[in-house]
């Protein structure tokens, strides 16, 4: 679905003196005990007089007054302790740390209990020298820093004289010394030679992390052009994760479960992920935080150019094609770019630039229903064998009953050219001339001259359609690091990606749109750029009191075009009233609907949220300080996070099912039907099928008619987050770190740029317009300034190879429902035609949709609202929730470079925010008795709040066997037995029973648990060749077997959960339908080619005391016995290889030829959403016991395989072969 513009002003400078004009963002923002002017740009960077430095120290000053916030996760830390032989501390040694890549250095000297600490270092590899009187010099070079991660180097020094040294080269063992939480770091060298899938983003590294689900595709291409991955972590909400480009938050706003920008994989130096136990400077997520870091130049230039190829040749045959039958359809998929990187002035200023341009071309395909020649002509006559009628809506009958009023006449054409006596003799199911003459009908032949023939056999699925779909996008990513003095860095930041792509539609040869044909992506054309920047600082006012501060900027430019757009396709050419409005967006084609896509394909627009332009916006300010006092280990400082929606978009959200803001129509099988007299029920339709909708469609009678009408040419939101922070990291002895501290977060209500949000309140039934007349600015919602999270840390190490770890931490839930909140009402408003039965017309096409006058909010703020128009928003009271998350884990350095660890992780999450319809029916088989805002105001919309549902739970063992790459092998091998149960997998999703009465039965495993899950990651340079153990000499059989390197990425986990729902109507408005019966304890047949579990375990909730064996009657009361995602589907086995080799041009040069392949013993995966789970599927039902006795589909994967089954492949299931090129110098 796509989801989600107007440009605002340039931003009014920071620093008085600077012109600039007022902006849309500017205002005034209160911190405790600090007040200050802020403001932004859209069109400019935030930054004027003599930039960075200035700002830096500027900004540091001003927030020193304020409560401490958040942000180590740039830079890395290296402390130990320094002793003498006998174990004696030595204070006032002299450290000095040097970073080996750019000989940029830092000075320090141990304490009086001879412990030393660096705590704001550029990730790298770094020497310690260590010096003091009468001993000899230490020196340990190769130390691995990594970013939000702390390296410990204890150092015990020799008696001797200063000018001898010691020298230790080799990275220290990969313990975790000095920090309790779980976390794991992707280093440049799986980033880089990891056979990564088709599009090479990084986040497809975190299948392999312990206790995150397989991440898989989410949206479309427009909206989501990064093609960034959705992923839960430890059995939270997807939107639980708080992704960092250097140190600066990537989220998409309007979709908090994706980041809105992916770097080029080979500018990417290392990606950091923290699931458990964050210590207090890492806030708003209780999933993962993760800090991806940028590469930076050093002393030498390094640089790389590459090339990979994909294509249909190299790719084996889909499931669903047979070889010999059919062709691969085409494809070709190039990646290529190149980085560089080095010195402007050595030590001192450097530079990195990264490009990777992306192509992705596809012959695309979809079958589809059309109807025939004669039933365009309006003749039905072939229907007639199979018991359906087309009746004459016009031959309606007066009467105060549906029965007196719909006996209608069946529609009949005597003497008609188009009636074949011979077989039809009363030339029935022949629409006349004459109806097809009308205005409406005359309308209706417009669109029905603009469907193809028919290229298949049979009266469904008869059409195939093809096209060209195209993607391209490019990506920049550069940074520079200036080394000012040793008290005093900074360094800058600029990302940015260019995408453009065109998907096909079914009609676009015949000018007349239709769905989309294949393709991750919306119908037609969609552009945008994305703009992300980071500026940063460290000042060292003293050795054991420094400063880092950082400001971030991003943009997502996302937008989405249908064909056609310019011209009032529905209003000038089709000649329908209330369809086209006078702006762009309301232009092109309406939507024609035949009943349901399996009836027809649609004609005209496809979506109703096409077009839509978006340029969301996003500001972050972060300062941090850190202190170091003996044992102590201050860290404090503060974090403001602004983000902002300018989007055009008429798409409503709000409840029901409305057409877009070209106006749609539906024409139902009922218009053509009749009323056949039921004593019980008083009417029953005739039998009808896609004949009566087309029908219908001739006639120009639709049984739906609706719009959206966006009113503001864009909309607007704007949103702030401040949290604080103070921490400290406590050496109680030279062998136990204590890790406590406490985080303060403030969510205040969002607003718009002109005025305070929208809120629906239910106690008198109206819209409070914020800030608008007697409304407060917060519509007098009651949000918490006292939100404090703790959180406690404890790392002890009882042997230098042996590490006992324990943490915990409370997190805010951030979450606020943008997306959902976003075009309430009066922003837009739906408007669509009621109808009284299913056998009346809505409209006419000649009459069209009537004019709608935009909303005139009172000057009260206090508006009226239809009670047929749904609203979605915040509660007056949101009793936002909370994650609490803790392990405790052991870890052991075991020789050969190996670490194991083990450990417990659990969350819970306290009061899930979910969505609920205020407005549901609270008692099934009631109807809408007990719609509770029905009762009080007649109202009969969905009304939706976002609310806390209940308590999620997850626990697991995690485990993991660890190598970092030395020695030419690295290898992972991570493992997670665990159990997740909530009430909703995402915040931003809704209940299946929203019933408060019926909450509890929601409780069920979470949709993305896996039971086991194995991941095994290898990067292997074989020791065969010149130069290696093995053949190392001069010959040929050496020449062969030199410079190959092979890399592996397995992937096993056990199947997800599913339901088995049954078909009997709850009557229970905004609930899900009965789940199913279950007779006995169902059996897992286990086969992808037949059945998955036995179908005649499975049942509907029929009331064994009916008689009837033609009309089956669900039992009342009974909601079945089958609990939510209590079965399971198939497990995945997934292995990706890589097989390089490298070829030496000349020292320090080199070219590698790379062939990889996913999906490597092409394993077709099946998983539960690919199930056919639905008793609809079932061939044979008992009309009395609701027993299915024959399967027909139910409970098979006759539907082929998922797209969420193949691993985050865009689709692509089936062996894909990947060729590249790659020079390194």
């Amino acid at each position: 679905m796509g989801k989600r513009s107007s440009r605002a002003r340039a931003g009014e400078p920071w620093f008085r003196g600077c012109s600039a004009t007022s902006s849309r963002f500017g205002g005034s923002m209160r911190v405790p005990k600090v007040s200050f002017r802020w403001v932004s740009s859209f069109g400019r960077p935030f930054l004027c007089g003599p930039v960075l430095a200035t700002w830096t120290i500027g900004l540091a000053i001003a927030l020193t007054a304020a409560p401490p916030a958040s942000a180590q996760v740039l830079y890395g830390s290296i402390v130990g302790n320094v002793v003498d032989q006998k174990g004696a501390v030595i204070p006032g040694a002299a450290v000095l740390a040097t970073n080996q890549g750019t000989g940029v250095a830092a000075s320090t000297t141990t304490n009086g209990v001879g412990e030393y600490s660096f705590v704001t270092l550029q990730a790298g590899t770094y020497t310690i020298k260590v010096a003091a009187a009468s001993f000899k010099t230490f020196e340990r070079r190769d130390l691995l820093v990594e970013a939000n991660n702390i390296t410990r180097t204890d150092v015990k020094l020799e008696v001797g004289s200063k000018e001898e040294s010691v020298t230790v080269t080799g990275e220290a063992p990969e313990l975790q010394t000095d920090r309790a939480e779980t976390r794991e770091n992707v280093s440049s060298v799986e980033l880089e030679n990891l056979p990564v899938p088709m599009g090479r983003n990084y986040q497809q590294l975190y299948r392999t992390l312990p206790g995150v689900a397989p991440p898989f595709n989410s949206h479309s291409i427009p909206t989501n052009p990064s093609r960034s991955l959705e992923f839960h972590v430890n059995g939270t909400s997807d939107d639980q994760n708080n992704t960092r480009i250097d140190g600066v938050s990537s989220t998409t706003v309007q979709l908090p479960h994706i980041v809105s920008y992916i770097p080029a994989l080979e500018s990417i130096e290392e990606v950091n992920v923290v699931t458990s136990s964050f210590d207090a400077e890492q806030g708003l997520a209780g999933g993962a935080t993760i800090n991806v870091q940028i590469k930076s130049g050093t002393n030498a230039i390094h640089g790389s150019a590459f090339e990979y190829h994909s294509d249909q040749h190299l790719k084996a045959w889909p499931q669903e094609l047979v070889p010999g039958q059919s062709e691969k359809p085409l494809l070709i998929y190039n990646q290529f770019g190149g980085t560089i990187g080095g010195p402007i002035k050595k030590d001192k200023l450097f530079y990195f630039v990264s490009y990777e341009g992306s192509s992705d071309h596809r012959n695309v395909s979809r079958k589809v229903t059309v109807p025939t020649d004669a039933m365009k002509a309006g003749d039905f006559s072939q229907f007639l064998a199979s018991g359906i009628i087309i009746y004459n809506p016009y031959t309606d009958a007066s009467g105060t009953t549906l029965a007196d009023r719909f006996q209608r006449q069946p529609m009949t054409a005597p003497g008609d050219p188009r009636c074949n006596t011979a077989t039809n003799a009363n030339c029935e199911n022949i629409i006349p001339a004459s109806l097809l003459s009308t205005p409406s009908a005359l309308i209706a032949q417009k669109i029905n001259a603009l469907w193809p023939e028919p290229n298949l056999p049979g009266l469904k699925n008869n059409y195939f359609a093809s096209g060209g779909f195209a993607f391209d996008r490019h990506t920049i990513d550069s940074k520079v690091n200036w080394n000012i003095n040793q008290k005093f860095n900074v360094f800058g930041r600029f990302s940015f990606l260019h995408y453009s792509d065109f998907t096909p539609t079914v009609f676009q040869s015949r000018g007349a749109l239709g769905r989309p044909i294949g393709g991750s992506s919306n119908p037609g054309h969609g552009h945008g750029e994305t703009y992300s920047t980071t500026f940063g600082s460290t000042y060292t006012f003293k050795p054991n009191f420094i400063m880092d501060a950082y400001f971030g900027f991003t943009k997502q430019g996302t937008n989405s075009e249908q064909t056609g757009l310019g011209t009032n396709i529905g209003l000038d050419v089709l000649g329908i009233p209330g369809t086209n409005g006078t702006r762009k967006f309301e232009s092109g084609w309406p939507e024609f609907d035949f009943g349901g896509t399996s009836d027809f394909a649609t004609m005209g627009v496809n979506s109703n949220f096409m077009p839509y332009y978006r340029h969301d916006p996003q500001y972050q300010y972060v300062v941090n300080f850190n202190w170091t006092h003996g044992r102590h280990n201050v860290r404090f400082g503060t974090d403001i996070y602004r983000q902002g929606l300018n989007q055009t978009q008429a798409e409503w959200i709000g409840g029901g099912s409305f057409f877009g803001s070209q106006g749609g129509f539906d024409f139902g099988q009922h218009i053509t039907a009749k009323c056949n007299p039921d004593p019980q029920l008083g009417c029953t339709s005739s039998a009808t099928n896609r004949a009566n909708s087309y029908a219908a469609f001739l006639l120009g009678l639709p049984d739906q008619a609706s719009k959206s009408l966006q009113f503001p040419d864009a909309y607007h939101i704007r949103s702030m987050l401040y949290s604080a922070y103070i921490r400290d990291r406590y050496n109680l002895t030279p062998r136990v770190t204590i890790d406590y501290g406490i985080r303060w977060e403030y969510f205040p209500y969002p607003t718009r740029t002109d005025r305070g949000l929208e809120r629906y309140d239910p106690t008198i039934n109206k819209v409070l317009i914020c800030g608008m007349g007697q409304v407060p600015a917060g519509c007098g919602t009651e949000i918490s300034k006292k939100r404090f999270s703790p959180r406690l840390g404890i790392a002890w190490r009882p042997t230098s190879t042996f590490v006992i770890r324990s943490g915990y931490a409370l997190i805010n839930d951030p979450y606020e429902g943008l997306e959902l909140m976003r075009n309430n009402y009066p922003i837009m408003e739906p408007f669509g035609i009621q109808t009284a039965n299913d056998f009346t017309p809505a409209t006419t096409l000649a009459q069209g949709l009537p004019a709608i006058a935009p909303v005139t909010i009172p000057t009260s703020g206090i508006l009226d609202l239809p009670l047929d128009v749904g609203f979605e928003g915040q509660p007056k009271n949101l009793h936002r929730g909370y994650i609490q998350s803790w392990n405790l884990t052991l870890q052991k350095e075991i020789g050969w470079g190996f670490t194991g660890e083990a450990g417990y992780v659990g969350t819970r999450s306290i009061r899930q925010l979910g969505f609920i319809d205020i407005n549901a029916g609270q008692t099934p088989f009631t109807d809408t008795t007990t719609q509770p805002l029905l009762q009080q105001w007649g109202r009969t919309a969905a009304t939706t709040f976002l609310e806390p549902l209940g308590t999620g739970h997850y626990d697991s063992l995690q485990a993991s066997l660890k190598r970092r790459f030395s020695g030419g092998l690295m290898l992972n091998v991570n493992y997670t037995w665990g159990k997740g149960i909530n009430f909703v997998d995402s915040s931003s999703s809704t209940p299946n029973i929203q019933s408060q009465s019926y909450m509890k039965m929601n409780r069920a495993p979470t949709g993305f648990d896996l039971t086991h899950n194995l991941a095994m990651t290898s990067v292997w340079d074989l020791p065969f060749g010149r130069g290696q153990k093995w053949l190392g000499g001069k010959g040929a059989l050496s020449s062969v077997v030199s410079g190959w390197q092979v890399n592996n990425l397995v992937s096993i986990f056990s199947g997800t959960p599913f339901t088995v729902l049954g078909d009997c109507d709850a009557a229970w408005p905004g609930n899900s339908p009965p789940m199913s019966n279950t007779f006995g304890r169902p059996k897992k047949i286990g086969s992808t080619s037949g059945y998955w579990y036995d179908p005649l375990a499975f049942g509907e909730t029929y009331d064994p005391s009916n008689t009837d064996p033609n009309n089956p009657v669900c039992l009342a009361g009974s909601l079945g016995n089958n609990g939510f995602n209590n079965l399971r589907g198939p497990g995945i086995f997934n292995w990706d290889f890589g097989a390089f080799r490298d070829f030496a041009v000349k020292e320090k040069m080199h070219i590698q030829f790379r062939a990889e392949a996913f999906n490597f013993t092409n394993t077709p995966h099946f998983c539960s959403n690919a199930l056919d789970n639905s008793l609809g599927d079932a061939k044979a039902v008992d009309p009395f016991t609701g027993r299915v006795t024959d399967g027909g589909d139910f409970m098979t994967f006759n539907g082929g395989i998922n797209g969420n089954c193949d691993l985050a492949r865009e689709g692509i299931d089936e062996r894909q072969f990947r060729l590249g090129l790659r020079f390194q110098w």
